[in-house]
């Protein structure tokens, strides 16, 4: 149990953001958390030439209450994102990791992202050597932060990630020689630490990854945009709710099983201590039901066999090009269309090299309580070559707590907000943290309350966002979002009920303005994006194009803009906006 707990507690110093990352001895040692990524800390980006991009992201920003201060437009071509999906890491690097890192900046909400969420169309490779052997996937390098590794470990899957918990012999021997030194000097903050574990008492710093996930491919043999729609929901579906059985290993004299056959009966434990049921079988599971995994490995494998998932489950087949979608072995959306909420493959021929793929102990932290990214990045020891897709926020087995907000819904002076939590496991201590339009206003403390300054804020509307979360070595989390009108000036701004319809997709959206002053211009914007701006008359209309927002939920806000820099927003108009009925 030692070695769990040691790889439970090294595995989670990567996930602390960057600014707490100085105190990874005394997380170490202390057992401090960190896992249990939230929605305010991920970015999603979402390329904006492409309605199907737009429509997958509305849905999931939707189902996973992502602050839209998170979302980032890029500007992806087809030729980037079409065929087999392949960019050069110039291209990478101009379209997609220097603007979404710009705005991330500018927004003031990159030291709180732990992890990038790709929306559909984007590419899924990126062509750093002639050979297909030495190329990475975009997730792979998004992992690295843009910074390409040497290729020959990145070929032969000898990069360690900082985020793998095993099981790999290297791993091992440093868990071991961590455990003897515990045992010698106790857990103290001067235990011995092996010279090759010796980043965790240093930090990570600036070579903290960025692991990131893409919510489906709709690509060459890829899936439909329903059936990626379908999947998030049983993504959101399966929170809370994991089977505690339907966990399938299956065993066969295919080289890419006996690979990692040697993981299976050790995972097979752990889930049985965890109360839950897994079984290793030479035959697959061809009629199960209720199927909450599947670890194989074959060329071709037929999904569709198996007569339902539960919400939530992870499938994947260890195999060559399984996210290379024009050669021919079986792909990982066939797991997506049978009904997988998630799953993985190699963007480029990886042999039967387990290190490149998930580990058995993948179901262990999902297990745990961690969510379907963590789980990923803590069961592959070399994600540099991999597609991962599905719900990278799915919780099925993290234990489901609440909050409120306490305060005024209007300010007029300053004013102390409290939150309170609560959750069916007895005697557990709360953290909390505060966010004010989607930026975080107070890091995690103890403290409940947050106290908001009335000189500091703009009239008109804002959401107060509380987070709360158990201290545990993986942070179950639940957030609130509280409206609250600040009138300090006396303005205002709301948006009318009556909607023109201008052309096709454009409808006219008139507002009104209260107050002793008119502002210069009024915009109409959804999250950050500007939709339109003009110069403001109480006759004028503000155009909503849909096609710059997509199909799917909505919401948009009039923003007022006065001499003095004000800048005053409505509260929220939601919309629902469907293509199909034109």
């Amino acid at each position: 149990m030692l070695i769990y707990k040691l790889i439970r507690r090294q595995i989670i110093l990567p996930f602390t953001r960057p600014r707490r990352i100085a105190t990874a001895v005394a997380a170490l040692f202390l057992g401090g958390t960190a896992l249990g990524q939230m929605p305010h800390e991920v970015l999603l980006l979402v390329n904006k030439r492409s309605q199907d991009s737009l429509k997958v992201a509305n849905t999931y920003l939707a189902l996973r209450e992502i602050p839209r201060r998170n979302v980032v437009y890029l500007d992806i071509p087809e030729s980037a994102y079409g065929g087999d999906a392949t960019v050069t890491p110039k291209q990478f690097a101009d379209l997609i990791w220097e603007p979404a890192n710009a705005v991330a900046a500018q927004r003031g909400i990159d030291g709180q992202i732990l992890a990038w969420v790709y929306s559909v169309d984007f590419p899924i490779r990126v062509k750093t050597d002639a050979s297909d052997r030495r190329q990475m996937s975009v997730g792979g390098l998004t992992f690295m932060r843009n910074q390409i590794p040497g290729l020959d470990l990145v070929e032969e899957g000898k990069y360690l990630s900082k985020l793998f918990a095993g099981p790999n012999a290297r791993i091992t021997l440093n868990l071991n020689a961590m455990s003897l030194g515990m045992q010698k000097k106790g857990l103290g903050e001067d235990a011995t630490v092996p010279p090759e574990a010796a980043w965790l008492q240093r930090g990570l710093g600036e070579r903290m990854p960025l692991p990131s996930m893409m919510l489906g491919y709709t690509g060459e043999k890829g899936n439909d945009v329903q059936t990626v729609i379908d999947c998030l929901a049983r993504g959101k579906q399966s929170d809370f709710r994991g089977n505690r059985g339907g966990i399938h290993f299956v065993m066969s004299d295919d080289v890419r099983s006996k690979c990692r056959e040697y993981q299976f009966y050790p995972a097979v434990n752990e889930l049985k201590a965890k109360g839950v049921a897994a079984n290793v079988a030479t035959n697959f599971p061809a009629g199960a039901e209720n199927v909450m995994g599947i670890l194989m490995g074959a060329e071709t494998v037929d999904p569709s066999q198996i007569k339902s998932f539960w919400p939530g489950a992870m499938a994947e087949h260890l195999t060559s090009w399984s996210a290379e979608f024009q050669k021919r072995q079986s792909k990982l959306t066939d797991w997506i269309a049978a009904g997988a909420t998630g799953s993985a493959g190699a963007v480029v021929e990886p042999y039967s090299n387990p290190n490149k793929f998930p580990s058995a102990r993948f179901f262990v932290h999902y297990a745990s309580g961690c969510s379907m990214l963590e789980s990923f990045y803590q069961s592959i020891a070399c994600p540099l070559q991999g597609l991962l897709l599905g719900d990278p926020l799915a919780k099925p087995y993290a234990v489901p707590l609440s909050v409120n907000v306490l305060g005024a819904d209007s300010m007029k002076n300053d004013f102390t907000y409290m939150a309170t939590a609560a959750c069916r496991v007895p005697n557990v201590q709360f953290l909390y943290s505060f966010l004010l339009d989607g930026k975080e206003i107070r890091e995690v403390s103890e403290d409940n309350s947050v106290h908001l300054r009335l000189l500091k804020l703009s009239d008109g509307y804002h959401e107060l966002r509380a987070v709360a979360r158990i201290k545990h070595l993986v942070e179950f989390s639940a957030s609130y979002d509280k409206a609250i009108m600040v009138n300090r000036m006396g303005r205002s701004v709301t948006i009318l009920p009556q909607i023109s319809r201008l052309a096709k997709h454009e409808h006219g959206i008139k507002v009104q303005v209260g107050g002793p002053q008119m502002p210069k211009k009024v915009r109409l914007v959804s999250g950050e994006l500007v939709l339109d701006e003009r110069i403001y008359d109480p006759e004028a209309e503000l155009v909503l194009d849909e096609r710059m927002i997509g199909e799917g939920p909505n919401r948009v806000r009039a923003v007022a803009v006065y001499e003095d820099g004000m800048e005053v927003s409505s509260p929220p108009a939601s919309l629902g906006i469907s293509f199909a009925a034109e």
